[in-house]
């Protein structure tokens, strides 16, 4: 039986041993399939690009857009990978690290201290538009380091992990857990009609802790039966 990890860290560790696929994204004509090991090696990049270059530190707020891409997923991850308090919008706060958006969806004036802008395309080395200061190329920048995170920044316990949901960094995966404990299907088919949210990263994580595979698409129109059956997906049930 698969042991429940105790800390962010060690789910990560767990998933890094899966060859099979975790994440599976689809936008029209577009798929990416990452597995286990692919998926933990593009969080630990991004861990690392939040703490050596942006200066992120455990306890600090981190805002992600919620609009739905992979590489969204992979930040928000990369953000509890460091200890930091996740809270979902268009617009940052104003004591926000970090805000990381899509490009073309980069609101002016955002308060953040850095403002990471993420290439809409699913597999683009960096952003189809030029980007300037303060706004960096996370597509561009996120390729150079290393696939394992070194950073001393990690979770407190105590500290937020999800704010707008009152869940701390201790009881995210066990919050996790609880949100994906009716999922029985091993690749489950998650809807994003709230867009990518609280409640979309939980039963993500939980269906990842339990060796399960997560499709996210775009659009729900990406969502066919010939899709769900070449995926060999399963609707979330009640969604």
């Amino acid at each position: 039986m698969r042991r429940t990890p105790a800390t962010f860290a060690q789910a990560l560790a767990q998933l890094s041993e899966r060859p099979t696929p975790a994440l599976i994204w689809r936008n029209g004509d577009e798929r990416v399939e990452l597995s286990g090991r692919v998926l933990v090696n593009w969080v630990e990049k991004s861990a690392s690009l939040l703490v050596d270059e942006l200066d992120v530190e455990s306890g600090q707020l981190i805002t992600v857009s919620p609009r739905q891409h992979w590489r969204l997923v992979v930040l928000t991850l990369a953000a509890l990978r460091v200890g930091a308090a996740v809270r979902f919008g268009e617009n940052s706060a104003d004591d926000a690290a970090v805000h990381a958006a899509l490009e073309g969806h980069l609101n002016d004036g955002v308060p953040a201290e850095h403002v990471l802008a993420v290439a809409s395309p699913a597999l683009a080395f960096a952003c189809e538009e030029d980007v300037s200061d303060p706004v960096i190329d996370f597509c561009a920048e996120v390729r150079s380091f290393p696939d394992a995170y070194m950073g001393m920044e990690a979770p407190q316990d105590g500290d937020d992990a999800l704010p707008e949901a009152g869940i701390t960094h201790g009881e995210l995966l066990g919050e996790a857990e609880r949100a994906a404990s009716a999922v029985e299907d091993h690749t489950v088919y998650v809807p994003l009609k709230n867009g990518w949210k609280e409640r979309a990263l939980l039963i993500t994580l939980g269906l990842l802790l339990r060796d399960g595979a997560v499709l996210l698409t775009a659009n729900e129109s990406d969502v066919t039966p010939d899709v769900l059956a070449q995926e060999k997906a399963v609707p979330l049930s009640g969604e």
